[in-house]
C-alpha cells in the first residue's frame, strides 16, 4: 500500500514539473543559455576564429544557436539561429513564427511562418508568407527605401508599397497584441559610398552587421533609438540578418532555415532600383522593386516573454506568453514617471509652466486622438489596455481685478480674481434676517448685470468682469413668531429656521403620553419633533406654534399609599369576619 501511494506521488510530481519549468522560463534566457559564441571553434564550426560569414552555413561553418561574440559582455548579448535547424519555431497570437535573433534589449525577433495546424508549424512555400506584392510601384532612384521621398526634405515621407501592405495586415491581425512587441530598430541601410550601397559592399566582403549606421535608416515607432517613422512595430528581414542565418549574397544555399524555396523581400537595397531578397532558388539575390515577392512580417516580442510549453521543434513549437506594455506619449509640457506601462499600473504626471497661461487639467487620448474617459486624480491615473497620449490643458491668463465689500456680513475668499473666472464670497446672515438682494457694483456704485449663483449654504459666486467690483448685500428682517405651551425653556421670539428646545413639566402620579405641535388654530403641524433625555426640539416654521402635551395616570403605586390601602382591606375583612361570628352565636343561643 505504501509503495502504491509513493508511486502516485511521484507520478503527480512528474506531471506538474514540466508545466512549472515552462511557466517560469524566460524565452531570452533559454536562448542565451543554449547559445555558443560565434568567434570560436565549436561543434559545427571548424575554424578557431569562428564563423566565416563570407561562406554559407554548413556543418563546419555554423548550424545551431549562436551568440555574437563581441556582445558577450553586454546585459543582453545578441543571439541568433543559423543553418539547417528546425528548433526555432514559436506559436504566438495565433500564428507560427521562426526565431531569427534577439535584440540589445533582450527582445526576440520573430519572422512569420504561417498558421499552425493541430499545434504544429510545418508550413512550406507560399504558406510561410502573408502574400505577395511589389516592393514599390516604380523602379527609380527615390523609391529604394522602406519609406522614401520623391522631393527634397524628409527622406521618410512616403510608405513603400511593401510597408503599406504589411501595415494593413498588422492592423487587421495583430493590433490587439501591439503591447507585447518592443519598439526595436528595423534597419533599412541606405548608406552609400559614391554610387554603391554600403550593405552591398560589406555583404560581398562577408562582413554583415546587426547595427544600423544612420538614424534615418533605423525605423522605430516612438523609440529615440530610431527615426520614429513606423506606424506599427513591424517590418521585414534585412540582408544582414539573412547572412547571419546562413545566406551569402549571390551564392546558392539550400541548407538554411531562412531559404524556403520561396522568394520573399528583404528591406536592404542592392542598387537604386533593386532590393536584395532570398529567392526560391536558394540564392540571396536581387530584383527590381516592381517584382512581386512574398512578405514575411517580423515582430520583436518583449524581454518578458516566457515559454509556456514546447521545445521549439516544428511539431512542438514554443508556446509563449508576453506581458503587454503600452506607450505613454506626452506633450512638451507634460512628464510621466513611466514611458510605458501595463494595464492597471498607476501613472504619475507632472507639468511645466506655460508663460501667459494657467494649467487647467490633463487630457488623455488614444493614439488616434480620440479622448478617453480616464480620470486624473492628484496627478495620477490608471493605465488602460492601450497606448495613450497625455497633454496638459492650459487657458490663457487674463487681467486680475480686485474684489471688495463695505458689508461686515460679507467675507471674500480671494481679493484678486482673474477676468472670466469664478469669484467666491460668503454671507454671514444675522439671526432674524434673510438676503433680499446681492448687488455686484463697480467702484463708482453702478450695478453690473451679473448673475450670482448660490454654491452652498451661505456661499455664492459670480463670473469676474473686466473691472474691480464691490459686493453689496441687502438684508430684510424675518417675521417674528412665538411658541406657546405648558412647557419650560421657551424664548419670547423665534424666527423661521431657529432651533426650538423645551422640557415638558412633570405632574405628580402622571406621565407624558404624547407631545405634538399645532398652529395657532389647533391644526396639527407636520414637523419632526425630536427627543433626547427629556429635551424636545424642532425647527421653527414660518408661523406661530403651540406645544401640546398629553398625560396619563402613572400605574406605579406610591409605597405609603399602598400600605394604607392594604391595612384598610385587612381591617374590613376582620370586621366582616367578626359580624359573621356574632351572628352565628346569636342564632345558636336562640335555639
Amino acid at each position: 500500500m505504501k509503495n502504491i501511494k509513493l508511486l502516485i506521488v511521484i507520478t503527480f510530481m512528474l506531471a506538474i514539473i514540466p508545466t512549472r519549468v515552462h511557466a517560469v522560463s524566460p524565452l531570452y534566457n533559454t536562448l542565451k543559455n543554449g547559445a555558443t559564441k560565434d568567434n570560436i571553434a565549436s561543434t559545427y564550426v571548424a575554424s578557431n576564429s569562428g564563423i566565416d560569414f563570407s561562406d554559407v552555413s554548413s556543418d563546419t561553418n555554423g548550424k545551431g544557436l549562436y551568440m555574437v561574440g563581441s556582445t558577450a559582455g553586454s546585459t543582453y548579448p545578441i543571439v541568433y539561429y543559423r543553418g539547417n535547424i528546425t528548433n526555432n519555431h514559436v506559436i504566438y497570437a495565433g500564428f507560427c513564427w521562426q526565431i531569427i535573433r534577439t535584440t540589445p534589449t533582450g527582445g526576440t525577433k520573430l519572422m512569420y511562418a504561417g498558421v499552425p495546424s493541430d499545434g504544429k508549424c510545418n508550413n512550406t512555400g507560399e504558406n510561410l508568407a502573408i502574400g505577395k506584392t511589389a516592393y514599390n510601384s516604380v523602379n527609380n532612384v527615390p523609391y529604394y527605401g522602406w519609406m522614401y521621398n520623391t522631393e527634397t526634405g524628409d527622406v521618410n515621407a512616403i510608405d513603400s508599397t511593401a510597408k503599406a501592405y504589411l501595415d494593413n495586415w498588422f492592423e487587421n491581425n495583430l493590433l490587439d497584441y501591439e503591447g507585447a512587441f518592443e519598439d526595436t530598430v528595423w534597419c533599412n541601410d541606405r548608406g552609400m559610398e559614391g554610387d554603391v550601397f554600403n550593405a552591398r559592399t560589406r555583404l560581398e566582403n562577408g562582413a554583415p552587421t546587426l547595427e544600423c549606421a544612420s538614424k534615418d535608416d533605423s525605423f522605430t515607432v516612438a523609440s529615440d533609438e530610431g527615426n520614429k517613422k513606423l506606424t506599427y512595430p513591424t517590418a521585414i528581414i534585412n540582408a544582414d540578418e539573412a547572412t547571419y542565418a546562413g545566406e551569402v549574397l549571390k551564392k546558392t544555399q539550400l541548407d538554411t532555415f531562412v531559404n524556403i524555396n520561396y522568394s520573399y523581400w528583404s528591406m536592404t537595397p542592392y542598387v537604386t532600383n533593386k532590393n536584395m531578397y532570398p529567392n526560391s532558388k536558394g540564392v540571396l539575390n536581387m530584383n527590381t522593386f516592381t517584382y512581386s515577392a512574398g512578405i514575411r512580417p517580423m515582430v520583436s516580442v518583449r524581454n518578458n516573454a516566457v515559454i509556456v510549453s514546447g521545445n521549439g521543434e516544428q511539431n512542438s513549437p514554443y508556446v509563449i506568453s508576453v506581458d503587454k506594455f503600452y506607450r505613454i506619449n506626452t506633450d512638451s509640457f507634460t512628464t510621466s514617471d513611466k514611458s510605458e506601462a501595463k494595464k492597471g499600473d498607476t501613472i504619475t504626471l507632472t507639468h511645466s509652466e506655460k508663460s501667459g497661461y494657467k494649467f487647467v487639467s490633463y487630457k488623455i487620448t488614444d493614439k488616434n486622438d480620440t479622448e478617453l474617459s480616464i480620470t486624473v486624480t492628484n496627478n495620477k491615473f490608471t493605465m488602460p489596455d492601450k497606448e495613450v497620449k497625455v497633454s496638459a490643458v492650459f487657458r490663457e491668463l487674463k487681467d486680475f481685478h480686485n474684489v471688495t465689500t463695505t458689508d461686515d456680513n460679507v467675507s471674500i475668499v480671494e481679493s484678486s480674481v482673474e477676468e472670466e473666472q469664478n469669484a467666491t464670497f460668503k454671507v454671514n446672515v444675522p439671526r432674524g434676517f434673510k438676503i433680499k438682494k446681492i448687488n455686484i457694483l463697480d467702484t463708482a456704485g453702478s450695478e453690473f448685470d451679473i448673475n450670482v449663483e448660490e454654491k452652498s449654504k451661505d456661499t455664492y459666486s459670480f463670473t469676474m468682469p473686466n473691472k474691480d467690483v464691490v459686493i453689496d448685500v441687502e438684508l430684510e428682517e424675518l417675521e417674528k413668531h412665538t411658541v406657546t405651551g405648558d412647557v419650560e425653556g421657551l424664548d419670547d421670539i423665534y424666527y423661521n429656521g431657529d432651533k426650538v428646545e423645551f422640557r415638558v413639566k412633570s405632574k405628580a402620579n402622571f406621565k407624558v403620553s404624547k407631545v405634538y405641535l399645532t398652529d395657532k388654530d389647533g391644526n396639527k403641524l407636520d414637523i419632526e419633533l425630536k427627543e433626547n433625555n427629556g429635551v424636545y426640539s424642532f425647527e421653527m416654521p414660518d408661523e406661530d406654534v403651540k406645544v401640546n402635551v398629553e398625560y396619563e395616570e402613572d400605574g406605579k403605586l406610591n409605597p405609603k399609599t399602598g400600605d394604607l390601602i392594604f391595612k384598610n382591606i385587612v381591617i374590613l375583612f376582620l370586621s366582616i369576619s367578626g359580624l359573621t361570628f356574632a351572628y352565628t352565636k346569636k342564632e345558636k343561643f336562640s335555639m
